[in-house]
């Protein structure tokens, strides 16, 4: 059954809280923010009528906004709580009245907040952001940043030992006589890579019997099922490549540079230039950068956010990317590699020539092409390609084929890329000056990368869910981070 607080009903005590400085952070973001959307994101989870009485939502996700905006640990910002009247009074307390436990903390992120779409959380504060007219750019700048995975990575054989004796504990846990049921560890024997086989297949009929016996299994033995499943699917465990952790399955290796990798999360961000986060995506760590991108722009556009350009780094310029941006009208202020500004190019293709008259290509060997076609899906994901043909009995008798022509192949053709308006303007753009001088404006969220890691505890995950968990705290990150950046941006006058 849910119960609601009263903020600060009748009590002697509470007269204590005119001791709050009036510009107090707190008091300035409950001025700015109405936080009672919780209630109709977790309502669902909840029985209005039945059961025992639950904590309001909004007081717990309330502290568990301190928590991400003051960095602490569950248990710290209990224990903060109880003695800082400014915490108290943000979360709609009495001085005197109890705190929750710790544990309470955990529970409604996960099974409350975790059963939804966490994002939308974020999308919610942002329309609150735009309705009151605190963005003034129409500009935002997409990049990504990473998180490490609070567990270490391990070879294959650990992770399927760790796995089945996390399961093992589990089913102990929940019925300790039914442990003589399941199957036991065998000694692995072979070379390391037999023993990996072995220990999978252990894996995989452990999971199958414990399914069987516990078919309706929940809390912690239904996600070590879970686990043992992920890890039991991922064809690329055995190559070192998939699942490395049985704590952690879904954290990947990525890189952050050619030579420096991490095992973890990537989180994909979109922030507008007043400094607002608009749009987060969280991957594992080996997740495309440039994937991610239409999500961002998803997840701004809901907000009620227009958006008239977009600033990112090469990793964004993408075909598809720059599609998008000029089906929407946004100007790409997009760093293009190489690939994209010139195609591919060799010195032998720089050999043949293109003459606009007869619409052929004359080879370096003087011959010219017999026919053209278009290859290639019209509105397709890359640019679609004029393939020249030319006759093949010329190539194999020309002294310059070495090279150009494979012997004994049944044709030759050389290709060029028919570049659409929107690609070609993206280029013309990417070397002007406007485009320089916008582009210099990305530090911005590079800024914003090293507040959420280094002051707000982004740079490590703290849950142990996997994706779910990282998803949640960084989302809550970048909640707490833009109520920040709200205040600033308001800069109202403080009064209760």
């Amino acid at each position: 059954m849910l119960e609601l607080n009263k903020q600060q009903t009748l009590s002697f005590h509470s007269e204590l809280y005119n001791f709050i400085p009036q510009n107090h952070l707190l008091i300035r973001i409950h001025q700015l923010i109405d936080f009672s959307f919780i209630l109709e994101f977790v309502g669902e989870q909840y029985n209005l009528f039945y059961g025992r009485r639950a904590k309001d939502p909004e007081m717990l996700f309330r502290l568990i906004f301190i928590q991400k905006l003051y960095n602490l640990s569950d248990e710290r910002v209990i224990e903060e709580t109880k003695v800082n009247l400014a915490y108290k009074w943000f979360i709609g307390l009495n001085p005197e009245d109890p705190l929750p436990d710790s544990s309470l903390l955990s529970l409604f992120r996960v099974h409350k907040i975790g059963a939804g779409e966490v994002e939308n959380l974020l999308t919610e504060v942002v329309k609150q952001c735009v309705e009151k007219g605190l963005v003034k750019s129409s500009a935002i700048l997409v990049d990504a940043t990473h998180s490490y995975s609070k567990h270490e990575a391990s070879k294959p054989l650990q992770v399927l030992k760790q796995a089945a004796n996390r399961l093992q504990r589990a089913v102990k846990k929940h019925n300790s006589k039914l442990l003589k049921q399941l199957p036991k560890m065998p000694e692995f024997e072979g070379e390391t890579r037999d023993k990996e086989k072995q220990a999978l297949a252990y894996l995989a009929d452990l999971g199958d019997t414990v399914e069987q016996l516990l078919p309706d299994a929940e809390g912690s033995l239904r996600s070590r099922l879970e686990e043992t499943k992920k890890i039991v699917s991922d064809e690329r465990l055995l190559t070192w490549k998939g699942v490395q952790s049985a704590i952690d399955p879904d954290a990947r290796f990525g890189w952050k540079s050619a030579t420096t990798s991490f095992f973890g999360y990537k989180e994909s961000i979109a922030m507008t230039e007043d400094g607002i986060i608009t749009a987060m995506k969280v991957e594992p760590g080996n997740a495309s950068d440039s994937k991610a991108f239409p999500d961002l722009i998803k997840q701004t556009a809901e907000t009620g956010l227009v958006v008239n350009e977009v600033l990112a780094d090469k990793a964004y310029g993408s075909f598809t990317n720059l599609k998008l941006l000029a089906k929407e009208n946004i100007i790409p202020t997009i760093r293009l590699n190489e690939m994209m500004l010139y195609g591919h190019q060799d010195e032998q293709r720089e050999k043949f020539v293109y003459h606009k008259d007869s619409e052929s290509v004359e080879c370096p060997g003087g011959h010219h092409s017999i026919r053209k076609a278009k290859m290639g899906r019209k509105n397709g994901n890359e640019c679609q390609r004029l393939t020249f043909f030319f006759d093949v009995e010329k190539c194999k008798a020309c002294p310059l084929q070495k090279g150009c022509y494979n012997t004994g192949s049944d044709s030759k053709t050389y290709s060029v890329p028919i570049v659409p308006d929107f690609k070609q303007k993206a280029v013309e753009y990417h070397e002007s000056e406007s485009f320089k001088l916008r582009y210099r404006m990305r530090y911005k969220i590079e800024q914003k990368n090293h507040e959420l890691k280094n002051h707000h505890g982004l740079a490590i995950s703290q849950y142990s869910r996997g994706l779910l968990g990282m998803r949640i705290q960084a989302v809550l990150t970048a909640i707490a981070v833009n109520a920040k950046r709200m205040v600033k941006l308001a800069n109202p006058k403080v009064a209760r």
